[in-house]
């Protein structure tokens, strides 16, 4: 007799404890600082658009995450925390993050201010004793500031994490997944078409080639699309090709329409395609024969597809449990930082910069 899945002698995987394992082992309380678009609001902007899964605030993807719990914020506009409070149910309002640690010792703290504060941020919030920092992107200002924040975090035991959400988003890491099991071969480049800032949206782009190569970047060529903004340390677009010390090269064209925004990872055998701002993935491959032609395959979507903010969370939340942070530490925030400013400043040489960059004080975005 068939056993069928519905039957209680079913002997195959079980959706219910396969969602169970995925969740994070303990509970965890979180804080967000800086209540304002990403910490709790920048959903209201894409109500009805069709795109990827949300929450993309901080503060809804924590109160869906598992294990999880939302219990303070911390903003100086008093105007603003009190909008937090009463939209997401906040009672622990702070203006003062130390304060906040010390009365609410969180577990989880998610840092949503201005590159200008962050890294004084990350630091306070390090050396007050918090497990595990979800600091949004870019990291800071300077390769210096990384420095500190990456230091600091090193010697106080804390998890560093940088809020890049798409490193935790599954269809991402189903892509990342099947290249890593050499089915498509040797990972060649990666591209990234789009016209959008280099520290601010790039990014997203960048600390996902990080994630792909798992391999430090060596040497950065680049071309500024504004010779006159690339004289200020403004935030601006730019193309630029990246080699990685294992042979793999990374490429951003920004003279692609605007609000474009796809991604290529090209093997031996095949390659991935992610299209209109990570909404839809292909995959492609090639037959056995030299002369087989590439054909569209079956791209393994996730079976339970989620927002990459709430999955990010949770990850956060097991990085403490494993004790490091792999999906995307304050390593490749910083590396992601730097390309952005070599890119610039290889333009002005018309030479290669060799990272990482010998100057820790450049700077780029952030005001």
């Amino acid at each position: 007799m068939r056993i069928r899945s519905h039957d209680p002698e079913w002997e195959g995987p079980r959706a219910d404890l396969e969602v169970a394992a995925s969740a994070p082992k303990g509970n965890y309380r979180a804080a967000v600082v800086g209540c304002g678009r990403m910490g709790s609001t920048i959903d209201d902007e894409h109500v009805g658009k069709p795109h990827y899964p949300w929450p993309w605030a901080h503060a809804p993807a924590i109160q869906e995450a598992r294990n999880v719990e939302l219990v303070a914020g911390v903003d100086f506009d008093q105007r603003r925390l009190a909008y937090f409070g009463e939209r997401w149910g906040v009672k622990a309002l702070y203006t003062d993050l130390r304060e906040m640690v010390a009365k609410e010792k969180p577990d989880i703290v998610c840092v949503t201010t201005g590159p200008v504060e962050r890294a004084e941020a990350v630091v306070g919030l390090a050396e007050a004793g918090v497990k595990a920092i979800y600091a949004t992107k870019p990291m800071c200002r300077t390769p210096a500031e990384a420095d500190e924040m990456i230091e600091v975090c090193r010697r106080t035991g804390t998890i560093l994490a940088i809020a890049a959400h798409l490193n935790w988003y599954a269809p991402y890491t189903n892509a990342k997944a099947l290249i890593d099991s050499g089915e498509l071969g040797q990972l060649r480049s990666m591209v990234c078409q789009s016209p959008l800032p280099l520290s601010n949206i790039h990014s997203h782009t960048l600390c996902l080639f990080s994630l792909f190569v798992g391999a430090p970047a060596k040497w950065v060529q680049g071309h500024m699309d504004d010779p006159e903004a690339a004289k200020t340390n403004e935030d601006q677009s730019g193309s630029g090709m990246i080699g990685y010390e294992n042979g793999v090269l990374g490429f951003l064209n920004s003279h692609v329409p605007w609000r474009t925004w796809t991604m290529e990872f090209n093997c031996e055998r095949g390659r991935v395609f992610t299209r209109n701002h990570h909404a839809w993935f292909e995959l492609w491959g090639r037959g056995e024969q030299e002369l087989d032609g590439e054909f569209q395959r079956q791209f393994p979507f996730p079976w339970r597809p989620r927002s990459s903010m709430t999955d990010a969370i949770e990850g956060v939340a097991r990085s403490i449990e494993a004790g490091v942070e792999e999906s995307c530490p304050g390593e490749f925030g910083r590396e992601a930082l730097e390309i952005g400013i070599a890119i610039r400043e290889s333009f002005h040489s018309g030479a290669r910069m060799n990272l990482p960059l010998q100057d820790r004080n450049l700077r780029l975005g952030g005001y």
